[in-house]
């Protein structure tokens, strides 16, 4: 840039003197663009850099604080968990009299609060396995399991409540023993199941609840189905996430957490296996499906 700006002074001509002019003015303005370029760049260089640094802390205290809350929902479930199972022997062992004679009343009562303690059971369990499958922790013990024999004895579980809601249960098995046989964890697929199937009792107001088992293909089916308030489409995609619960179902129960089918779906995934849902509309009935592969299929 000097020296185009020295060689104005050497020009011989009027003309000449103008044409160097001209192209000294013209560099020096493509310079000074330049020039602003460059410190722009370095300047959003700076502030990028400055703010990955804040982002990177952020995420630093993020992950702390995601840490610090799976670790106080452990610790918190593992101290809540001994006392309410505590409470569910006592009560059992009140309704067996081996307390004394309880009237009717009382048998009844129990029977509420043994209800709302399983309920809370059933949670601190869900809150303890949300734990674990977010920080890896998840445990799976993998051995032969006959699903047939898991849904049958889940029908002593629930024929009760379906009788008190006058709901007619039924279970459907196959035949053929080996055409139920996958490699799983018994009590992790018995808690998925009965989570289905506690989930069909409780928004079925009348109708029936259906449970099958079938081979289909190289996986095992099980096949949940109710004719109960059923599930809109915009509504299906929704239920297998976190904390999430269908638009309706709080109008029937408010005690629902949201937690079961994400539990659920997580446990099946680790199977190697499916989770979905059916429903033909809004009061239509719904039908939870599993798809886990059979036992020859996982070798």
């Amino acid at each position: 840039d000097l020296a185009i700006f020295l060689e104005i002074f050497s020009a011989s001509t009027k003309r000449e003197l103008y044409v160097r002019i001209f192209f000294f003015v013209v560099i020096a303005f493509f310079l000074q663009m330049l020039l602003r370029s460059v410190r722009q760049e370095i300047g959003q260089k700076e502030e990028l850099t400055k703010l990955t640094e804040k982002l990177e802390r952020a995420n630093n205290e993020l992950q702390r604080l995601d840490n610090a809350k799976s670790e106080f929902i452990s610790i918190a479930s593992h101290q809540l968990r001994t006392p309410l199972t505590a409470i569910k022997g006592y009560i059992s062992l009140i309704q067996e009299g081996s307390y004394g004679t309880i009237s009717k009343d009382v048998s009844m009562a129990l029977n509420k609060v043994y209800r709302s303690n399983e309920r809370l059971i059933q949670l601190v369990e869900d809150l303890l396995n949300i734990s674990r499958i977010e920080s890896g922790r998840m445990e799976f013990k993998f051995e032969p399991v006959n699903v047939s024999d898991v849904v049958n004895s889940l029908y002593d579980t629930f024929i009760l409540r379906a009788k008190e809601k006058n709901l007619t249960f039924t279970i459907n098995t196959p035949q053929n023993e080996r055409d139920a046989i996958v490699e799983g964890d018994l009590s992790k697929l018995r808690e998925v199941i009965s989570n289905l199937i506690d989930n069909a009792i409780k928004y079925t107001e009348k109708g029936f609840v259906n449970v099958t088992v079938a081979r289909h293909r190289d996986v095992v089916r099980v096949i949940v189905e109710d004719s109960g308030i059923g599930i809109p489409k915009k509504v299906s995609s929704q239920l297998f996430k976190k904390f999430s619960r269908g638009k309706d179902t709080s109008r029937l129960h408010v005690e629902g957490t949201g937690l079961g089918l994400y539990v659920g779906k997580n446990i099946i995934e680790a199977h190697h296996g499916n989770i979905m849902v059916e429903s033909d509309g809004k009061g239509k009935g719904s039908r939870f499906i599993l798809e886990i592969p059979r036992k020859q299929s996982l070798h």
